[in-house]
């Protein structure tokens, strides 16, 4: 339009145009210097946004032993649930916070009551591992080891308590025997692929075959 202008009108068209382009010319160079911030990201990954804040810390030995009543029985099943929900356990109580997370105890059971039930179901796992063996057909026993094996050996070696050489690992036979163990007492279940991911950081945690058979059902 301005060149097409007098050169008279053309200059005061121009002068009159200039302000809003300079501030166009402004508005773009604060957008493309946000955009470039926004883009500087580490590695080329975009920056994470800030966790929420929480109201608690990681769930700790003192924290758990409030929600205790005497006798080591828990009463506040809720209130600890929400805590581990919103904070997590420190790793060390891992061991035995999802014991509880996973419904492994009857409810009011003091802490000599909760040993003596484990020691239970640990014999009961030991008993439907026998019973199992003896009544599962050759051929499926093959069949669902078969499947179990090929999760098993895929197990992330990196981990120490899955590290070392394959032939004899006893961790990653007791992986094998809780997994064939389930879907041989769960035949419309069965085993299904990726029951390996959820079972191996049970085992890596409890330490014991039963527990972790337990806290996997």
């Amino acid at each position: 339009v301005a060149a097409a202008e007098p050169p008279t009108e053309r200059r005061s068209l121009l002068a009159a145009a200039l302000p809003f382009t300079q501030a166009l010319l402004a508005q773009v160079g604060r957008t493309l210097a946000r955009a470039q911030a926004a883009l500087a990201w580490p590695e080329g990954s975009p920056p994470s946004p800030p966790p929420p804040p929480s109201p608690w810390a990681p769930l700790s030995d003192a924290d758990l032993r409030s929600y205790l009543g005497p006798g080591g029985r828990l009463l506040r099943p809720h209130d600890l649930r929400l805590h581990v929900f919103h904070a997590g356990v420190e790793p060390g109580l891992r061991k035995v916070v999802w014991r509880y997370l996973l419904n492994v105890f009857p409810a009011g059971l003091s802490g000599q009551e909760r040993l003596a039930h484990l020691r239970s179901k640990a014999a009961d796992y030991r008993a439907l591992q026998a019973a199992l063996a003896a009544r599962a057909a050759p051929a499926e026993l093959a069949q669902v080891g078969a499947a179990v094996r090929k999760d098993v050996v895929r197990t992330d070696r990196q981990h120490p308590y899955f590290g070392g050489p394959e032939e004899g690992h006893p961790h990653l036979a007791a992986l094998q025997a809780l997994l064939t163990t389930f879907a041989l007492g769960h035949p419309r279940l069965s085993y299904c692929q990726g029951m390996s991911d959820v079972a191996a950081p049970l085992l890596a945690v409890l330490d014991d075959e039963a527990q972790a058979f337990l806290c996997f059902c």
